[in-house]
């Protein structure tokens, strides 16, 4: 089937009765002991690594002067995933299972190394006060990356302004190192969240540590995928720069800032070629609640510092930011459409070329969301929230036919996809959460852990 059409109601009713689905009970994964765990997880990763042959994936390191790629060996895919449970940091490792990182209350926020070997979390034992720890996946050499005086150090502001404390903004590692980059923002006892647009680096084996844009001179930032360069988003420009801060190339594509009608400052999210030749990006209109709707503006920027050039526009829904439109290989966009009389809340599910060219519509429903695109590019999330017979949560397929993931879309959130056969995701239990890996279009799902769970990041 090719659905360039709104979805006949019959036809989607079979459909959806062939294919919808709630997730069925799942299956508990192996919980170990936090000491047999870590040190199961230490025995698989040193006989991983000691191999050397050509069975274990691990290049030689190349020999000659120095490189500026990153230098880390690849090792053997394993799907790891860190999460945080009441305020504790865990780690789950498909084959082993789960076991704790952390025991004083008081992680956040975890992050993954492309390599799996390194968790970065927040520690905040002092409100307003948080600083950056690490520890190694097999539970060994839990450190203190930046403490909380030398996050408050950044502020550059005047003493009468300086708000309660300096937080984190965003991190994020520089793929194949074990360099974490992150930027900050103020801490307020009262209402208030903003970015301060600046940057800094620690490497989390040598503890070097440097500061490569001071406030509201750099952006938040996104990385290439080779790790070279960085995309600095702000809320009115984005550049680009080497990961060390040299070649820098200031305001590539500018725009309004857009208007949240909050506190909130939108920073668009800008999207990398796979082979980090170029990156596309979608911005929204300055006024997402001005009548008749105004064009997301689509934007292709080179690298080399020549200005983006403007692709084309969609007509995305108000306040449904465009960060997970474009494909991972920049080919499509996907968005959301209003359509009909707007007190019936009805959108239609639109897949066109990343110029805007070639627009279809691939689903109609009440409350209809595009949520984001598989690994491959083909298949995408979308869930609607209303009644009717396409109501649940499903994966679609760019010119095929859906799987439903679940017939009420309420239950699942946080869904990502290690690839284009399993997923992870946050499933809604009573008062908890579970979080679970699930094989798509498969049987079953196994339960990774349940409880006071809100945060997690995976490695594969």
């Amino acid at each position: 089937m090719r659905p360039s059409a709104r979805f006949i109601p019959a036809l989607a009713a079979l459909l959806l009765a062939a294919l919808a689905c709630s997730l069925p009970p799942a299956s508990p994964a192996p919980t170990l002991s936090p000491e047999d765990a870590a040190a199961s997880v230490a025995a698989t990763l040193t006989a991983i690594a000691s191999g050397g042959s050509p069975e274990t994936g691990i290049t030689p390191p190349a020999e000659g002067g120095p490189t500026l790629t990153p230098t880390l060996p690849p090792l053997p895919p394993v799907l790891r995933v860190a999460y945080i449970k009441n305020n504790n940091l865990f780690l789950w490792t498909d084959g082993i299972g789960s076991v704790a990182l952390t025991f004083d209350g008081t992680a956040q926020g975890a992050l993954l190394s492309s390599d799996g070997q390194v968790v970065a979390f927040l520690r905040e034992s002092v409100a307003f006060h948080p600083e950056i720890w690490a520890i190694n996946t097999d539970g060994s050499n839990e450190r203190l990356l930046v403490s909380a005086a030398e996050l408050s150090a950044t502020y550059v502001g005047s003493a009468a302004e300086a708000p309660a404390g300096i937080g984190i903004y965003r991190m994020a590692w520089r793929p194949g190192s074990h360099s974490l980059y992150y930027s900050t923002r103020p801490l307020y006892e009262g209402p208030g969240y903003m970015g301060y647009y600046d940057l800094h680096s620690v490497d989390a084996d040598a503890f070097v540590k440097a500061t490569l844009f001071t406030r509201d001179t750099g952006g938040v930032p996104f990385f290439s995928p080779n790790g070279m360069q960085i995309a600095l988003s702000t809320p009115t420009s984005i550049s680009l720069v080497n990961f060390d801060g040299s070649n820098l190339r200031p305001d590539v594509l500018v725009y309004g800032n857009v208007i949240t009608y909050s506190e909130y400052l939108y920073h668009p999210s800008p999207v990398w070629a796979p082979d980090s030749s170029a990156l596309r990006v979608a911005i929204p209109p300055a006024d997402p609640l001005l009548e008749p709707l105004n064009p997301t503006a689509l934007w292709y920027i080179p690298t080399d510092g020549s200005p983006a050039v403007f692709t084309g526009g969609i007509l995305a829904i108000p306040f449904a930011w465009p960060d997970t439109a474009i494909s991972p290989d920049l080919a499509r966009v996907a968005y959301a459409m209003p359509v009909g009389i707007p007190t019936d809340n009805m959108r239609e599910l639109h897949i066109a070329n990343s110029d805007g060219s070639g627009d279809t519509i691939y689903a109609t429903g009440e409350s209809l969301q595009f949520t984001g695109w598989l690994p491959n590019s083909t298949q995408f999330v979308f869930e609607v929230n209303g009644s009717g017979p396409l109501a649940g949560a499903h994966v679609g397929t760019v010119g095929g036919a859906y799987t439903t993931l679940s017939v009420d879309a309420s239950l699942m959130t946080d869904i990502s996809w290690p690839d284009a056969t399993h997923f992870l995701c946050r499933w809604r239990s009573g008062p908890n959460w579970e979080l679970r890996y699930n094989l798509l279009g498969g049987v079953g799902s196994a339960l990774i852990d349940s409880g006071n769970l809100w945060e997690y990041d995976f490695s594969y």
